[in-house]
């Protein structure tokens, strides 16, 4: 009896502890929203929160001079094409090999051209068979018209005998020109295979060496194809570019020192040939060409640090390492980027570090000064995203 009374107590029990889950679930769910969610859920990004510092020249004398990187180059580069397509049987031109202008670097193959070109010969010699042919025959027509000239005025031949006599001539004489322009033709075609043949070996435009081949041998290339890249090995010429900020500028005629990127001990010299007559103004440098005039051990391609006096009111700042990502491989005499603060939003600043010392970079080119620059941006920051200032 007492098993059957609490079969319906522990039903009601059952029924409440639901309901009271159930009420429990709706209560959390009218919650408000955090600030950030409810920043993320209208659409637009939360701005992110930095740290700046505003950035100030240094006039410090142990600045030293100052480094700008550079390569040297030659103006002389050419590029091999295909002048015809073709089958490539030979190929003598291999990287870093030095040629001569004219030298015989690939062949392709021109056995049909070969063949073609003595079909056509042996065709032009048959033309100019028949050509000597119809020369007699207007030889030969020439003589009947004097000899019926002459019995007429003996008045053996008549009027009509003469004319026919002209008409054959003439007649013999347009065969003569056909055959000799037919001729002509022919001996085009001839010269056009020949040119052909010429196009299957390939030679050396400049004296240089192949710092690039693209052909492989026994390939299949078409018309116009790249097969070899040819650079001179000199004159060689140095182009840089020169911070705006350096107050001071090059003259023609002024010598620099040049250095390799991974030491100060001079290499070569060379000499300002003219500045380029439009600023870069996403740099703000300036563009230099120089001629290399002493050095040895020197190619084309090296990369190398020009040295500049510095002037006296030079302008460089001196900026902690925090401010470059965390992954930036960090260089002197390279380029690298960092951020400032552009009001509310990040704006993005490419700098020229001239030197580093422990913690410290020195810039010398993409800062201004009380520029506000962004320390230890954050991950995923990028330009123009929105940023928040904290003020401690």
């Amino acid at each position: 009896m007492n098993r059957r009374m609490n079969r319906p107590v522990r039903k009601l029990g059952l029924i409440l502890l639901l309901s009271g889950a159930l009420f429990a679930g709706c209560t959390a769910g009218s919650k408000t929203l955090p600030a950030e969610n409810r920043a993320n859920s209208t659409g637009s990004p939360a701005p992110f929160k930095v740290h700046v510092f505003n950035a100030q020249p240094s006039t410090s004398a142990n600045s030293g001079g100052r480094l700008i990187p550079a390569a040297l180059s030659v103006e002389g580069t050419a590029i091999v094409l295909a002048e015809r397509a073709g089958h490539i049987v030979s190929l003598n031109g291999s990287e870093g090999m030095r040629i001569n202008k004219g030298q015989v670097i690939a062949r392709f193959d021109d056995e049909d051209q070969r063949t073609q070109g003595r079909e056509l010969e042996i065709e032009v010699s048959r033309l100019k068979v028949e050509e000597q042919q119809y020369e007699a025959q207007v030889k030969l027509r020439n003589s009947e018209l004097t000899r019926e000239q002459s019995l007429a005025k003996e008045g053996v031949s008549s009027k009509v005998d003469v004319e026919q006599a002209e008409y054959r001539l003439e007649q013999a004489n347009h065969e003569y020109e056909k055959a000799k322009l037919v001729s002509a033709n022919a001996l085009v075609k001839v010269k056009a295979a020949q040119i052909e043949i010429e196009k299957s070996t390939v030679r050396a435009p400049i004296s240089g060496v192949v710092i690039h081949r693209y052909a492989a041998l026994g390939s299949n290339v078409a018309q116009n194809d790249k097969l070899f890249e040819v650079s001179k090995l000199s004159p060689l010429e140095l182009k840089f570019q020169m911070p705006q900020n350096a107050n001071r500028k090059l003259n023609p005629g002024e010598m620099v020192n040049l250095s390799a990127v991974d030491s100060d001990a001079i290499i070569a010299r060379a000499r300002i040939r003219r500045a380029n007559p439009v600023a870069d103004a996403t740099s703000n440098t300036f563009g230099y060409v120089a001629d290399v005039i002493i050095g040895s051990g020197l190619m084309p391609g090296l990369a190398v640090n020009v040295h500049l006096s510095r002037a006296d009111d030079a302008v460089s700042f001196w900026i902690p390492r925090a401010v470059f990502p965390a992954d930036a491989d960090l260089q002197r005499s390279s380029s690298a980027t960092l951020f400032v603060a552009n009001g509310s939003r990040a704006g993005v600043r490419i700098v020229l570090i001239n030197s580093i010392e422990g913690d410290q970079v020195e810039i010398v080119s993409g800062l201004s000064t009380n520029d506000s620059v962004i320390l230890s941006p954050p991950a995923g920051l990028k330009d123009q995203d929105p940023i928040e200032i904290n003020a401690t």
